[in-house]
C-alpha cells in the first residue's frame, strides 16, 4: 500500500500507475519529430548539394586578370593568363558569357606568348555582369578548358 500513497508534487500515483496526459504525449512526440527534422534535414541537404555537378578547375594555368567581382569602367578589358607550361601551348581562346543569356561566346584568340588579350568590349556586354574563362590548346592536341576556373561576377559598365 506504500505505492498507493506515493506522491510527486501535485500528482498522485493511482491504482493504474502514474497518470498520463494524452495531449502532452502527442505534443512531446510532435516536438521530438520537429527536432529530429531540423537535425537530419541539413545532413540530407549537404549530400544533395555535394552531388550537384560542380565546375572543375583543370590544371594548366589560371586567369590572373580581371579578378572575379571586379568592376570595369572602360571600353577595353585586359585579359591575362598565367600558363604553367607555355612551351607546350599552341593558342589560348578567351570566352565570356553574360548572366542574362548564359551563352558562352569566344571573345578572342591569342597565338603567341604571353597569351594576354586586350578585348574591345562590344555593346552587348556593357552594363552587364559577365563570367570569363579560357581554353588552352596544347601542341599535342589536348585542350585544357577552364584552367583555374571561371572568373565570375565581373561587372562591365559603359562609359
Amino acid at each position: 500500500m506504500a505505492d498507493d500513497a506515493e506522491k510527486r508534487g501535485p500528482i498522485e500515483k493511482g491504482e493504474k500507475g502514474w497518470p498520463i496526459n494524452p495531449v502532452g504525449v502527442v505534443a512531446l512526440v510532435i516536438f521530438a519529430i520537429i527536432i529530429v527534422f531540423f537535425i537530419v534535414k541539413p545532413l540530407f541537404q549537404q549530400k544533395v548539394e555535394n552531388n550537384i555537378p560542380q565546375q572543375t578547375n583543370s590544371k594548366g594555368g589560371s586567369i590572373t586578370a580581371p579578378q572575379a567581382g571586379q568592376i570595369i569602367r572602360s571600353n577595353n578589358l585586359s585579359l591575362q593568363i598565367s600558363i604553367e607550361e607555355p612551351q607546350k601551348v599552341n593558342k589560348v581562346q578567351y570566352w565570356a558569357k553574360t548572366y542574362a543569356d548564359g551563352n558562352w561566346q569566344m571573345i578572342g584568340e591569342v597565338l603567341s606568348t604571353p597569351y594576354n588579350l586586350d578585348w574591345q568590349i562590344p555593346d552587348n556586354f556593357k552594363n552587364k555582369a559577365i563570367a570569363i574563362t579560357a581554353h588552352i590548346y596544347q601542341k599535342d592536341g589536348n585542350i585544357i578548358k577552364d584552367p583555374g576556373g571561371w572568373h565570375e561576377g565581373i561587372i562591365i559598365l559603359a562609359q
